[in-house]
């Protein structure tokens, strides 16, 4: 039960997942869900559990149980996943492994394969590329050089107007959760066979949209397009000043790319 995936949904129709990022909250779909629920079943995951379950998982093995959630709770459908963030590396992941649930996908700022060289931010890829222990990291949050880390996530994953200090003003047990949650997410990335991955998205063929906002502070718009360019994306959307967290900051926009394309590509096949 430490990695159960519960859901909220709303609207009637095709089944639409909407799946939110590492450390993120199905409050950032919030407005997106309310906008497509007129022509969809949206269905939002709360990812948590999986994520930061008492057991780390592997990035595969989420993949599959995010698969066995959709086996289960829409039998013998196919359905429609847009993934933000590490939620668009689910997105891709399931697609590539599982193409007999997903129909289409979209993502959003989607993280990609190999993501620590090529983070943007020289932060990340020192924080998530060196192998240590859960106490390091909560001692090294607490140093001028974590602090800056801390700055730097909470530009990137934070929507502006966000409840709550900034993460650079943590402390007690809230910092101890987040070392928590950063340990997690080094661990999978560090853990995680990226190379395999890279290999079954050669042989992906279902049809797929990425939207990226050109100054995203996470990957540079070159990356984006080259794995866009990978993984045969018929359709490569660029915004503007929305930030990592698109779907909470421009929520109208995100919803009408999505309705594009999922629009678009129904009437072509």
């Amino acid at each position: 039960m430490s990695h159960r995936i519960s859901f909220r949904e709303k609207g009637q129709g095709d089944v639409l997942i909407l799946l939110h990022g590492y450390g993120g909250s199905v409050h950032h779909w919030e407005e997106v869900g309310n906008n497509l629920s007129s022509q969809y079943r949206v269905v939002i995951p709360n990812l948590t559990h999986l994520y930061m379950g008492r057991d780390k998982l592997f990035f595969s093995v989420q993949v599959e149980t995010l698969a066995n959630f959709i086996r289960e709770t829409f039998p013998k459908q196919k359905v429609y996943v847009v993934g933000l963030s590490y939620g668009g590396a689910m997105a891709w992941a399931l697609a590539a492994q599982y193409p007999d649930l997903v129909s289409r996908f979209v993502m959003i700022n989607p993280m990609v394969t190999e993501p620590v060289k090529n983070f943007l931010p020289k932060e990340l890829r020192f924080f998530f590329s060196i192998p240590i222990n859960l106490t390091s990291v909560a001692m090294l949050l607490a140093t001028p050089m974590g602090k800056s880390f801390l700055k730097r996530c909470d530009k990137l994953f934070r929507a502006d107007g966000e409840d709550g200090k900034s993460l650079d003003e943590l402390r007690g047990r809230k910092l101890k959760f987040v070392s928590l949650m950063i340990y997690n997410f080094a661990w999978v990335l560090r853990s995680e066979d990226w190379s395999l991955w890279n290999k079954k998205l050669k042989t992906l063929a279902l049809s797929c949209c990425l939207i990226f906002d050109e100054k995203d502070l996470l990957f540079i718009p070159e990356v984006y397009q080259r794995f866009a360019k990978e993984i045969a994306c018929e359709s490569i959307v660029s915004i503007s000043g929305a930030g990592h967290l698109a779907s909470k900051t421009q929520p109208m926009v995100i919803a009408s790319h999505i309705t594009n394309f999922l629009t678009t590509a129904s009437k072509a096949a």
